[in-house]
């Protein structure tokens, strides 16, 4: 077999997938939502405590744009809300246990972000194949992390803490979190290269 005939239809198996999870029934994926809400929580339970701030290093970055990726806005969006209401039931993925009051504290508002990150990757690299390739690709992860997990984290920070200058909840809520979130993004940038399909489907 030819390396073109064997690159060709791994890239056919791939559209095949996501044509199938696209196109899936209502009941495949909400199975699907909860295979993701189980990788999220897998990835929650990686965290490393920084000394100069209540946020934690998570693996979750990685897995909240991989799933919206790989499952797509409705499905990436409904895994990440059943982590949610896991987390809030008192299942302990979140960085700081469980239970409904995580939500009123400082790492509040990244888990709200997580929804519209995850939903926004999944509903552009859905409907654009630019979105799948660089550096489109790249830039919509960015996007997505940077302006509503880092965005709506800061805002959560702030209500929780009563810190108002952006400058301090910049420092706090974001900051710490480039370095690592870069080489999340980076690996999970890869990891789409490889899984994602290269025409519409």
């Amino acid at each position: 077999m030819s390396t073109s005939t064997f690159t060709t239809q791994i890239e056919t198996l791939k559209w095949q997938a996501f044509h199938w999870r696209k196109n899936s029934s209502l009941t495949t994926k909400l199975f699907l939502s909860l295979g993701g809400a189980l990788v999220i929580g897998l990835s929650s339970l990686m965290k490393v405590y920084l000394l100069w701030t209540p946020v934690p290093l998570t693996g979750q970055t990685f897995s909240i744009l991989l799933v919206g990726l790989l499952l797509g806005a409705d499905t990436g969006a409904a895994s990440t809300l059943i982590y949610l209401l896991l987390g809030g039931m008192g299942l302990p993925w979140f960085t700081q246990s469980g239970g409904w009051s995580v939500f009123a504290g400082p790492t509040g508002g990244y888990l709200i972000g997580f929804i519209f990150a995850s939903f926004t990757v999944g509903y552009f690299t859905d409907q654009f194949s630019s979105a799948r390739r660089m550096p489109g690709l790249l830039f919509l992860m960015l996007a997505a992390n940077f302006i509503f997990i880092h965005g709506m984290g800061m805002l959560g920070l702030s209500l929780a803490t009563g810190i108002h200058s952006p400058l301090a909840l910049f420092a706090m809520g974001s900051l710490p979190f480039i370095a690592g979130d870069l080489i999340k993004l980076s690996a999970a940038v890869a990891v789409a290269r490889v899984l994602a399909p290269r025409d519409n489907f």
